[in-house]
């Protein structure tokens, strides 16, 4: 009895690393064999196709007592994988260029700014992660950096100071329509600004 709970256990676990590495339908794996973490982002890039999405921050972290300060930043970045509406998006998250989490996510998006969740823009919500906003209405006309967002604690004597990534992504939908951007901090949506139509 027990040899049969061993060899199911392995079935299954082999079953759920196919799942991760080469989808069920028709699509090309997003990448060539198992992502492992620890795994430097050179060897990824070598087995993987060219991602959909990338979304990379370079956050800090600093802390003052009034006579010593110590600083720490992490490179932190996320490559999604979206091989088609029949097959689950794919997520490999590195810190400091290394793999630190790989993901299943919902399933692809055929990519359609007219979907119906999109709405033309509407759709798109406050709280929204980027993954929810490509998803809903595709990918964005522009993409732009902003200055980081800086926030301030104590905690006693201590003073510290997180930096926040801060993008912009831009969808237009023609002249008789208005456009959207969209502000995301540490990847989520924290405001919606409707631009003037045909703008």
């Amino acid at each position: 009895m027990r040899s049969r709970s061993t060899w199911c256990t392995v079935v299954i676990a082999a079953a759920v690393a196919a799942v991760l590495t080469f989808p069920a339908g028709g699509e090309a794996a997003p990448c060539n064999q198992e992502i492992l973490v620890g795994q430097p982002m050179d060897e990824v890039a070598a087995l993987c196709q060219v991602p959909t999405l990338k979304d990379k921050r370079d956050l800090w972290e600093e802390e003052s007592d009034g006579k010593t300060k110590k600083r720490k930043t992490t490179t932190y970045e996320e490559w999604i994988f979206d091989t088609g509406a029949q097959e689950f998006m794919q997520s490999i998250i590195f810190l400091n260029g290394k793999v630190a989490e790989t993901r299943l996510l919902g399933y692809g998006s055929m990519r359609d700014p007219m979907m119906p969740n999109c709405r033309n823009g509407e759709g798109l919500a406050v709280g929204d992660t980027m993954v929810d906003a490509y998803m809903k209405c595709g990918e964005p006309l522009a993409r732009e950096k902003q200055a980081d967002k800086v926030l301030e604690s104590t905690d006693g004597e201590i003073t510290r100071r997180t930096s926040v990534a801060v993008t912009d992504w831009t969808y237009r939908y023609g002249r008789d329509l208005p456009g959207y951007t969209i502000r995301f901090e540490d990847g989520r949506a924290t405001g919606i600004r409707q631009r003037e139509f045909g703008k």
